[in-house]
């Protein structure tokens, strides 16, 4: 009886293996590790100069670098987010993808936490979901080219409090999914990414309910409501904008290294990132592949 125990215990172990294996469950994506970036000659264009462009530039936003001396080559697919499968810029995406063919793809966000069999990877977790199951299909490597938040947070210490940066953190998602829908329950929604989002050194227990976080919202927004704000351009004037200017820059710092360090490796890759990203870095990125 025992050993009959132990033997379903075992096949029950292989078959949860297995599902991880054959990318029926997806994990979460992971960071791309650079042992030395590099000082990038050309600054990446802020949000307050990308405002200027904001509204005429194409979308989406396509292009490749083939660096002359290099063998790597890298493809930019610069989309507006969105959890539509029907959306023609995801149609755009793949059609790059199969031209392009990539090696290595780069996604933004922790893409993952997904079982194939019940959960639509568009609608869960929107094009970051298309792009991790064409990388599932080719067999090829897949990596977020987020910069990790403990490095965030602490170039953010030299400049912000820890109740300010805590409250960039767990309001960001909030008014990110604002695009998609309006939450049936706010409150409820802010209190998970208090808790999801600030699970860091520093910040970690600053607040720990959202009626703590709505009190510091009305002192220091006093007249918008951040139930039914989203992020659209911007966020409110202060610290929530300065930060978010901030982290956007320290973000694309890391993601056009990541894209450096893999061509220069000979690798072709294919990066997804939000349309604002794309025209942001390629002046950077085109003199870093030089």
């Amino acid at each position: 009886m025992i050993r009959k125990i132990f033997i379903g215990i075992g096949l029950l172990v292989l078959f949860i293996l297995s599902l991880f294996y054959f990318k029926v469950i997806w994990v979460l994506a992971p960071f791309y590790e650079i042992e030395k970036p590099v000082d990038l000659a050309v600054p990446i264009m802020d949000m307050e100069s990308y405002k200027e462009i904001w509204d005429t530039h194409r979308r989406p936003y396509i292009y490749s670098i083939h660096p002359p001396k290099l063998e790597g080559e890298v493809c930019v697919v610069g989309i507006d987010h969105t959890k539509d499968p029907t959306n023609p810029h995801l149609d755009s995406l793949t059609h790059y993808w199969n031209i392009f063919n990539p090696e290595v793809a780069l996604v933004e966000g922790r893409v993952g936490n997904l079982i194939t069999w019940f959960q639509d990877p568009v609608k869960e977790l929107g094009e970051g979901g298309l792009v991790t199951k064409l990388a599932n299909e080719k067999g090829i490597n897949l990596y977020s080219w987020e910069s990790r938040r403990e490095k965030e947070i602490e170039f953010l210490l030299q400049q912000y409090t820890p109740e300010e940066i805590a409250m960039f953190y767990t309001f960001r998602p909030y008014f990110s999914n604002m695009r998609y829908e309006k939450y049936d329950d706010p409150e409820s929604a802010l209190q998970e990414y208090l808790e999801s989002r600030t699970d860091y050194p520093h910040i970690r227990g600053v607040f720990k309910t959202w009626q703590e976080l709505d009190k510091k919202w009305k002192d220091d927004f006093p007249n918008i409501d951040w139930r039914a704000y989203g992020s659209g351009k911007g966020y409110p004037k202060g610290y929530l904008h300065e930060i978010w200017n901030y982290t956007n820059i320290l973000r694309d710092e890391h993601m056009v290294n990541t894209i450096i360090d893999l061509v220069k490796r000979g690798e072709r890759v294919f990066v997804t990132m939000g349309v604002s990203h794309a025209p942001r870095i390629e002046e950077t990125l085109r003199a870093g592949l030089k």
